[in-house]
């Protein structure tokens, strides 16, 4: 039986929803893991938790821009006693991660994938950009610049993200989708991956 975080919500956080729980669902499918791990766009922190309590990650660094998200964060992985394992981070994925290039072995990505009403992206937590998929092209980018060769990106999106564009980008930078499970509701397909990412020239074989 998988151990189950428990959680706590600070302010105007992202709870978990479908999408993490469809995330939770590719990851539990591989059997990837890793010793450094990263939770991008971590909100509550839920995906960071799961997988050191799982024993999937020994480190995990949470990223978020949000403050309330940094402040929830703190609070659940001390709820949980992995606050040892934990390195939180305050930062915007589309700016450059402070984290060593080529070291980290599985990103756990939830982006804000919904596209802006009017134009206008009120809720940072869930508006993705003007289109829905800009902020998760930063993330994938910001994912390449840490992974190393053979890690694994761990990506959710929405059909009303335009998805050729992020598969596009997938493929372009060198990940190859290895697991999928989609999801429909009544406006939206919701869509999670694994992605093994690979540099140009290079060939991968898993460690994990």
């Amino acid at each position: 039986m998988q151990a189950e975080p428990r959680l706590e919500y600070l302010g105007d956080v992202y709870k978990p929803s479908d999408d993490t729980w469809l995330l939770l669902e590719v990851l539990e499918s591989s059997s990837a893991h890793g010793d450094t791990c990263v939770d991008l766009g971590c909100g509550s922190g839920v995906l960071g938790i799961y997988a050191l309590l799982n024993s999937r990650c020994k480190r995990v660094a949470f990223i978020d821009v949000q403050d309330d998200a940094v402040k929830t964060t703190s609070v659940n992985v001390a709820l949980n006693g992995v606050a040892t394992f934990s390195v939180i981070i305050q930062s915007d994925a589309c700016d450059p991660l402070p984290i060593r290039s080529s070291s980290v072995d599985l990103v756990l990505a939830n982006p804000p994938y919904l596209p802006a009403e009017d134009h206008v992206a009120r809720d940072e937590a869930v508006n993705g950009g003007v289109e829905g998929y800009e902020k998760a092209l930063c993330f994938i980018r910001a994912s390449t610049s840490i992974l190393r060769q053979c890690g694994r990106l761990y990506l959710v999106y929405s059909s009303l993200s335009k998805p050729s564009i992020i598969r596009s980008q997938l493929e372009r930078l060198g990940y190859a989708v290895t697991l999928e499970r989609t999801r429909n509701f009544f406006f939206e397909t919701l869509t999670a991956l694994e992605g093994v990412f690979t540099r140009e020239s290079q060939s991968c074989t898993s460690r994990n």
